[in-house]
């Protein structure tokens, strides 16, 4: 079935909800047929499946039937991702794993890389989370924080937090509703300054990614997985 995404909270029975220009565009491509049934995703817990209808250029939604999906576990990733390009990627895959917040976490590494993310990258970034989503039917997108610095995870989120490392232990089992917040370094890992500072604020549990060293993109990911493997 065809999806799209809608505006936060703007499911509402009966009322029509006129469908922005991007996805206006899709249902252009698709060759989408005034009166066809679909699916919409409001990237808050909301679905419903309803009808468009065209008017001229412009579609509106007709939600017919909504659900309400309970909110997930906090799954927290905070990447010292330096890379910008390499960063839009991870946020596409992280909604499709399920991962509830993606923090950008400014380390003395990422500060140096020349093709660093940026402010102005982020909201490219939640637009991408935003369709992976659509594409793969996960009702809530992640929330992609501003570029934090390392003192402020503490003042943020209340989580366990657990750090990648290569010389950690095996990831523990967790209860079901767990809320778990990761640390992955940039590329070449955390420094010393940085790891002060984290044992100091967060006092993270070391937990190995496996036998190599990753790139951060794929660290994250493979943080989502097991994550979701561990919660019982």
């Amino acid at each position: 079935m065809i999806r799209l995404l809608v505006p936060s909270a703007s499911l509402t029975l009966g009322e029509p909800i006129r469908v922005d220009e991007d996805e206006a565009h899709h249902l252009d491509v698709r060759r989408v047929a005034s009166g066809a049934r679909v699916e919409a995703l409001d990237g808050a817990g909301a679905r419903a499946s309803g009808t468009v209808e065209r008017a001229g250029k412009r579609w509106a939604f007709l939600a017919e039937q909504i659900t309400h999906a309970p909110p997930p576990p906090e799954t927290l990733v905070a990447v010292g991702g330096g890379d910008k390009d390499r960063f839009l990627w991870l946020a596409e895959k992280a909604a499709e794993l399920g991962v509830t917040t993606l923090v950008p976490l400014e380390t003395t590494r990422s500060r140096h890389v020349e093709n660093r993310l940026r402010e102005g990258t982020l909201e490219k970034a939640r637009r991408r989370a935003r369709e992976a989503c659509k594409q793969s039917g996960n009702p809530w997108a992640p929330v992609i924080t501003e570029i934090l610095a390392m003192p402020e995870l503490n003042q943020r989120f209340g989580v366990t937090w657990w750090l990648a490392d290569d010389r950690g232990v095996a990831a523990p089992e967790v209860t079901a509703g767990a809320d778990l917040g990761w640390l992955i370094g940039p590329e070449g890992g955390f420094v010393a300054e940085d790891l002060s500072i984290l044992e100091r604020e967060l006092a993270p549990v070391h937990v190995t990614l496996g036998l190599h060293v990753l790139r951060f993109e794929t660290a994250a990911l493979a943080a989502a997985v097991l994550t979701a493997d561990r919660r019982r």
